[in-house]
């Protein structure tokens, strides 16, 4: 491609109208690209069904019907991840643009400070998103759990399982929820884990190169709460059969 087509990338403007749509579309393309028979609607009282026809079967393989609500959420989330990923490469480049102009003293002083701001607000949300749907596609099962409530009588019945002998020997689908449940948190220990590495690198880059104070902090907190996040979901990763009770009783 020329670097010509690419000239209007350079531009606030251009980036800032892009990071727009990106995030309009984070609200509304998952459920219009993913929908079928469930959509974002109906999700929840599908799922309820489903989830209480699969626990009394007792088999660990998922029942056609529903297959087709986590086969939904599987896309529902990977869509999701998809414009996650893009909306924070544009608030990352949107942000790096308007620091370079802040720091070479190009335009408003007060229009870039704010705008780096709201650019390093949506990269946040955006990154947050991006960890949180690529969990939520590589264990939908799990992902969808929540929608069951606390009251859910069913849910009631798992927690008692395995609050009996949660090391002991389960049923099929039980060993699968377990499994699934697992996975879950692994796979946001892991995105948690990176988040540390890139922030804290970040941390030591900009400390060096003497930014403003408040820039390096922020890195530094960002460091500090995914450290918390890796350290607690490898925990639950590790122990799932607990962490799974936890949840079951509403404790989680």
């Amino acid at each position: 491609m020329h670097l010509r087509a690419l000239a209007p990338l350079r531009r606030p403007g251009v980036l800032s109208a892009l990071g727009a749509a990106l995030l309009l579309a984070f609200f509304v393309a998952p459920n219009a690209l993913a929908r079928d028979a469930v959509n974002t609607g109906n999700v929840s009282p599908v799922f309820r069904r489903g989830f209480a026809a699969y626990w009394d079967a007792g088999d660990g393989d998922l029942p056609a019907g529903l297959r087709g609500t986590v086969d939904f959420w599987f896309r529902f989330h990977v869509v999701k991840a998809g414009v996650s990923a893009l909306l924070l490469a544009v608030a990352v480049a949107l942000g790096v643009m308007l620091w370079r102009r802040l720091r070479a003293r190009e335009g408003r002083r007060a229009a870039l400070v704010l705008g780096t701001v709201g650019a390093g607000s949506v990269g946040l949300f955006a990154l947050v998103a991006l960890m949180a749907n690529v969990q939520g596609a590589a264990a939908p099962f799990s992902s969808l759990l929540p929608m069951l409530g606390a009251g859910d009588a069913t849910l009631a019945q798992v927690g008692d399982r395995l609050a009996a002998d949660p090391g002991g020997a389960h049923s099929p689908v039980l060993d699968a929820m377990i499994g699934d449940f697992a996975t879950y948190h692994a796979v946001f220990a892991v995105a948690a884990a990176l988040v540390v590495l890139a922030a804290a690198t970040a941390t030591v880059l900009l400390w060096r190169r003497r930014a403003p104070r408040l820039v390096p902090v922020a890195t530094a907190v960002l460091t500090l709460a995914a450290l918390v996040l890796a350290f607690a979901n490898t925990t639950s990763a590790l122990d799932s059969p607990h962490a799974l009770a936890a949840f079951a009783s509403g404790s989680w």
